[in-house]
């Protein structure tokens, strides 16, 4: 297979790191002009806010000075309806803004006053006339006007309603009211403004081509948005936003602000927004394509330039590092053929006395070194493989120790870390009784191994004596400490049930508290007497302990590999999980202990995941009331 030159791989290498060094500067470029432009195009779409809203407000100014005005006059003449259908007359020949003029009477309750008679006036492109609203408009109005006024005895502006009359526009009403010495609102004077120029105008404005600008005058109104296209452009790029019910409240907080991030890919906007002194808010929403667009030309431009000249730079690097590296060819010749076996291949002549004369050198060495190599490999893989074949032995020799013919009521699992272990458990079915026992011996490997086999050994000859469990211990203690002379120990918990009443006597050699898991109680950990392990001290006199066990018990006895089973974090499984476990295991498990077992040794490995198995594992379950 023909492989790529030194001086192309080194070409390219040189290509990918001003490649990377120019793209870095790009995104630098790119992410730092993006931000300016940003921000300037932030900045000077708020100075537009500002000054739209301005222009808005001066309008909005004169009508509510004009009708304040205006209320002024009625407040004493409200028993003279001629006069106030006169008043609201004039002021809609005489005012170039207010399209409509009239006055409401309420009674105490708030409702309106059918005694006294209300007075309106409209002007259409002719002349003013005088508008008499039925019922159903009557209370229409009302409820239009009223719905801030009444309340907070202020006046205020209502949201864009349509017309009554045939002019087919929407109309904003300030309302003032007219209220008695106890401060109740016995009347409202209402002056009626068109938002068809403020449509207009909020419609025109757009900083950018794809800009959308509107008033959110309340729950559901929004002036500015005829254009069927640009609501469904509103809608994807707005309101379809996760965050569009925040922003609507913000935009509705009365104050000056900015959403830098409106939006999702092609459509991510910035909006600003401010308030108007009546209530209603003006926003801006600018997507930022169309803001970036210029100066994502410039940044496309300048890659390509950049593609160019790299392209350039890599001929140029290619036919420099060729002259260069020629000797290296030569060098890769001699070492292919030395990959073949030809170890004493024949190397070229090196006239530079620079890094290639060193290289030479180093080839010859390799060619000395390699042949006295292969002479070690092979002694090493030939003991590697008898090493091998001797732990494979040793493993199948300890696992048939064990026992594996376990009666209905018991099941026992063991799984060393490395190819033999130290864990070990048994249990002899005699008298009526089930002697078992689980145990730990410290470390791993061989020399476990070999401590398990003298403890497993000791366990079985003590268990035929029939002894009392302390004095059984005793004797195995004192077999193991004499011949312990490497400091190690076991740790060893004995128990002896009688499988007619259920009465458990046990010893606990410094043995992980074995877990108890009745029928009708939380499982909970045995408590047990603090007895030395087995091989730390000879002569040392253990105690003897014994519980009543209830038909349905299950008792799981495990070894710290359990407990102290490690996930790459470092954390354990613990205690806590395998009570647990204990509780949200079924009590009438299918398939009886030998399930049990391998529910607790798959919690164990699922919670440990791809972590290496770091300590033997064994767990016994037998559960009491079960026939064997």
């Amino acid at each position: 297979m023909r492989t790529k030159s030194f001086a192309n791989r080194l070409s390219w290498t040189v290509i990918g790191v001003v490649s990377a060094v120019f793209l870095l500067a790009m995104l630098l470029v790119a992410v730092v002009s993006h931000q300016i432009i940003a921000d300037e195009a932030t900045r000077s779409v708020q100075h537009i806010l500002h000054g739209t809203i301005s222009d808005i407000e001066k309008p909005l100014n004169e009508v509510e000075i004009s009708t304040q005005t205006v209320a002024a006059y009625m407040s004493s003449m409200t028993d003279q309806p001629e006069v106030l259908q006169t008043i609201t007359r004039r002021t809609v020949e005489i005012s170039d803004l207010i399209n409509g003029c009239g006055i409401l009477f309420f009674d105490k309750d708030g409702k309106i006053d059918p005694n006294r008679t209300p007075a309106f006036s409209y002007k259409d492109s002719t002349a003013a006339f005088d508008f008499h609203p039925d019922a159903q408009q009557l209370q229409m109005l009302a409820e239009f006007c009223t719905q801030k006024t009444l309340e907070t005895k202020t006046p205020g502006w209502t949201a864009p309603y349509p017309a009554f009359d045939s002019r087919q526009t929407l109309i904003a009403t300030y309302c003032y009211p007219l209220m008695d010495a106890d401060l109740n609102v016995y009347a409202i004077v209402a002056a009626d403004l068109s938002v068809d120029w403020i449509e207009q105008k909020v419609e025109e404005l757009r900083p950018y081509e794809n800009s959308l600008t509107t008033i959110v005058c309340g729950e559901n109104c929004l002036i500015g948005l005829k254009d069927t296209a640009l609501v469904e452009q509103y809608k994807k790029s707005f309101i379809d936003d996760k965050n569009f019910a925040s922003l609507v409240e913000d935009i509705q907080k009365d104050k000056d602000s900015l959403r830098k991030r409106v939006g999702k890919g092609r459509n991510m906007s910035f909006v600003v927004y401010g308030p108007l002194h009546n209530g209603w808010n003006l926003s801006i929403l600018c997507p930022y394509r169309d803001v970036l667009y210029r100066s994502s030309q410039m940044h496309a431009f300048l890659i390509i330039i950049g593609i160019l000249g790299l392209v350039v730079l890599y001929f140029v690097c290619r036919h420099v590092i060729r002259k260069m590296t020629k000797p290296i060819t030569q060098l890769s010749d001699s070492a292919l053929n030395m990959a073949k076996g030809n170890f004493k291949a024949q190397l070229p002549e090196i006239k530079s006395e620079d890094e290639m004369l060193t290289l030479h050198d180093s080839f010859v060495f390799l060619q000395n070194s390699i042949a006295d190599y292969i002479e070690e490999l092979k002694a090493t893989t030939t003991a590697n493989e008898r090493m091998e074949s001797e732990l494979n032995v040793a493993r199948n020799i300890q696992m048939g120790m064990l026992r594996n013919d376990f009666p209905a009521m018991l099941h026992a699992l063991l799984i060393p870390a490395k190819e033999v272990g130290g864990d070990l458990y048994d249990y002899v079915l005699k008298d009526g009784a089930l002697y078992f026992a689980i145990g730990d011996v410290s470390g791993k490997g061989v020399p476990a191994s070999l401590m398990m086999a003298i403890t497993s050994a000791s366990l079985r000859f003590v268990s035929g004596l029939n002894l009392p469990l302390n004095q059984s211990l005793e004797r195995i203690n004192d077999g193991v400490s004499e011949s312990n002379s490497h400091g190690m120990f076991v740790t060893l918990f004995v128990g002896r049930l009688d499988l007619s009443t259920g009465h458990m006597e046990y010893c606990n050699a410094g043995h992980n508290p074995i877990l108890v898991m009745p029928p009708d109680a939380a499982p909970y950990l045995l408590k047990a007497k603090p007895n030395l392990a087995i091989g730390l001290m000879e002569g040392f006199g253990y105690e003897a302990e014994s519980i009543d066990l209830k038909p349905g018990t299950r008792i799981v006895a495990y070894t710290d590999g359990v407990t102290e089973a490690e996930r790459p974090d470092l954390a354990q499984y613990g205690v806590e999980r395998l009570l647990q476990w204990a509780r949200d295991l079924k009590t009438d498990e299918e398939g009886g202990e030998k399930a049990v077992v391998e529910s607790l040794y798959e919690s164990v490995k699922h919670f440990a995941g791809d972590n290496p198995q770091n300590d033997d594992i064994t767990i016994v379950s037998l559960k009491f009331g079960v026939r064997s």
